[in-house]
């Protein structure tokens, strides 16, 4: 453990006076004052991640992934990780969740994006909403059903308390992982939700910024990507 400590003191050191390559690149931009990122993988690039948001419905690809023997991935899953609550638009700004996605070495065909409805903002009895769901909260699980993640990445309140069936406060369940099962048109899928703060939240405090990184590691080692 001290050696640890001692690698993370050099290396901090590094960056703070410029010799760590990683410093230079856009990921360490990203998270620069705010967490130590991870060696990225060079081969996937943001232009990668913004156009699968864009992208037309498509069958989902069967993540091809290098195993880690300490993870253990659902065989049946069509994709690794599925971010739900998606606000970006391709020419409206900064894509942050793509950037943090190429940060967690998700290639094309491991994860997908599905955008925020804000009608679920108007749902009010979270637990009957699970029972006779709206036709948004509908549309919502249907995504998941499609995709078959491994993991679904709520981002921000809304969604994780429609998935939830309650309403919680995201500074409490950050980071955590919830296991779901969904049922829907005779067929039952079982998947973990982890909360995190809205990307647009994280531009508004990008102190944040720190603590969605480390949730999202946490999402990276139990998809075998640490």
């Amino acid at each position: 453990m001290d050696q640890q400590f001692k690698k993370i003191i050099q290396k901090t050191k590094a960056w703070n006076q410029g010799t760590e390559p990683l410093a230079h690149t856009f990921e360490g931009a990203l998270f620069k004052d705010s967490a130590w990122p991870f060696a990225f993988d060079e081969s996937v690039t943001t232009e990668s991640a913004v156009k699968t948001v864009n992208a037309p419905a498509t069958a989902p690809v069967k993540a091809a992934v290098k195993v880690n023997p300490n993870v253990a991935l659902k065989t049946d899953a069509l994709s690794l990780v599925l971010f739900v609550g998606d606000s970006f638009v391709e020419g409206t700004g900064e894509d942050l969740l793509g950037k943090m996605i190429v940060a967690m070495k998700l290639r094309p065909g491991e994860f997908n994006r599905v955008a925020f409805n804000e009608k679920l903002e108007d749902v009010n009895d979270l637990a009957a909403n699970l029972v006779t769901p709206t036709i948004e909260t509908v549309e919502l699980l249907e995504q998941i059903k499609k995709f078959k993640p491994n993991i679904v990445v709520s981002l921000g309140a809304t969604v994780t308390n429609i998935l939830l069936g309650k309403r919680e406060k995201l500074s409490g369940i950050h980071g955590q992982f919830f296991d779901k099962t969904l049922s829907l048109d005779n067929e039952s899928y079982s998947y973990q939700v982890m909360p995190i703060f809205h990307p647009d939240f994280l531009v508004i405090n990008p102190n944040m910024k720190r603590t969605a990184w480390i949730d999202l590691q946490k999402v990276m080692e139990r998809v075998g990507k640490i």
